[in-house]
């Protein structure tokens, strides 16, 4: 996810998310942050996710998918060479988990209609989402389910599996180096009844074990996060996938990277109304709580659970790989207004910005699928000239009005040199 700016947020009034946690505290002492995390983020009832739409511009901060059409739309093409790799099955499922509110979905099912029409036919789209609030805007004429569960509730799947942003929302366990020893973080109160960290033995021996695989000495005093769930998580994509492919984009690094020296503080990051919020203790079950992937865990665990890694590029390269450019290009040949062009442009570039959205990462992994390599899951030349631009709608966080409010005019008219993209531009930076 990308905030829009920073700032400092003020603690709001208990709600129903901080009720239970202190709660717990006073019945246990102390709570593992992991377990603050998931009542703040999935109180059935308080908690950010169930009680509030995170994306957009009324909401926290905004994805791909709410950035731009185009990204739902290159996940297509790219399930499509899945099917294609797969020998075309039919029925062919693409599992969405954490589907949210459906702008993904609603962007990959549009943009199908313009791929191979068997691929269309056997194309089941469902999305799989932990909260009954989340839906699916498409409204296609194939198939298509909504499931809410907090697991994988699926078996002998034929097809692929996508998370966009899911990942980072999982609970993490917080660490710090006291003594060359690592000690979790805990929740608890303090004499006035402010929620405040306290260090302790690890709640579980997989945090050191998990720390230990490193194969480096963290610094005294580094703090840090442990994502245990991803573990569990892809045992259960694995077993649910009998043949086929999992795509996962989110933000974050290699394990050598995520705990250098220079994130001696961690990555926990909070967010309120596109505003770095100050602290996981403000405003609970109103403000989201993210970390940042250790994608050497997501490889290795999935290896461990049978799902074989073919690779990991930043989202920049995986989708140009798959036409962002020939989108780009074919974006600035399409007839319409100064303005919603540069909408169009601003938005579509973002998701392949390396400092921006196009920096985050995906891994492809796959499962009872021989003989493919990660070349092999591009699609062909002919494809690739064939594609033409989503534009954007009403649904789409604005981008362009964000960044220049003063919208009513139109650049070009500030242009006195005839097209600010110039045919002479390089074309990676088309």
């Amino acid at each position: 996810m990308i905030p829009h700016r920073t700032g400092d947020a003020a603690p709001t009034e208990r709600g129903v998310a901080e009720t239970e946690i202190r709660k717990r505290i006073v019945e246990r002492g102390r709570i593992p942050f992991s377990e603050f995390m998931e009542l703040a983020l999935y109180h059935p009832v308080g908690g950010y996710y169930s009680t509030r739409r995170p994306v957009g511009a009324q909401g926290d901060y905004y994805t791909s998918p709410a950035a731009h059409p185009a990204f739902g739309a290159l996940l297509a093409v790219q399930m499509e060479r899945c099917w294609e790799l797969l020998w075309r099955p039919s029925p062919f499922y693409v599992v969405e988990m954490g589907s949210g509110d459906g702008l993904l979905a609603q962007a990959f099912l549009a943009y199908a209609e313009n791929l191979n029409s068997d691929f269309c036919d056997a194309l089941e789209y469902v999305a799989l989402d932990r909260r009954r609030s989340a839906v699916v805007r498409a409204q296609q004429p194939w198939s298509q389910q909504r499931v809410t569960s907090d697991g994988i509730p699926l078996v002998g799947v034929h097809g692929c599996f996508i998370s966009n942003e899911l990942v980072d929302a999982f609970p993490v366990h917080r660490f710090r180096i006291v003594d060359d020893h690592v000690r979790e973080i805990f929740v608890t109160e303090d004499d006035d009844g402010r929620l405040i960290e306290e260090a302790g033995d690890p709640s579980t021996l997989t945090i050191s074990e998990r720390l230990a695989s490193l194969d480096c000495r963290l610094p005294e005093g580094y703090t840090g996060e442990v994502n245990l769930g991803i573990t569990n998580w892809a045992r259960d994509v694995s077993a649910a996938l009998d043949r086929g492919f999992v795509v996962t984009i989110d933000y974050g690094y290699p394990a050598q990277e995520l705990y250098a020296p220079s994130r001696s503080q961690g990555t926990l990051q909070t967010y309120f109304q596109h505003t770095e919020s100050g602290g996981p203790f403000n405003r609970i079950g109103r403000q989201d709580i993210t970390a940042h992937v250790d994608f050497t865990a997501l490889e290795r665990d999935g290896e461990m659970a049978g799902l074989i890694s073919l690779g990991i590029r930043s989202q920049s390269e995986y989708l140009r790989e798959l036409g962002a450019g020939r989108m780009i290009d074919a974006l600035r040949q399409m007839p319409m207004s100064a303005h919603d062009r540069d909408a169009n442009m601003m938005a579509l570039r973002e998701l392949v910005n390396p400092t921006g959205l196009g920096g985050f990462r995906v891994l492809v992994q796959h499962i009872g699928v021989d003989g493919v390599g990660y070349s092999e899951l591009m699609p062909s030349q002919n494809r690739l000239e064939s594609l033409t631009p989503p534009l954007l709608d009403s649904a789409h966080t604005p981008l362009f009005e964000g960044r220049y409010p003063q919208h009513e005019f139109e650049l070009e008219s500030l242009w006195p040199f005839g097209d600010p993209d110039d045919d002479e531009a390089p074309p990676d930076e088309r």
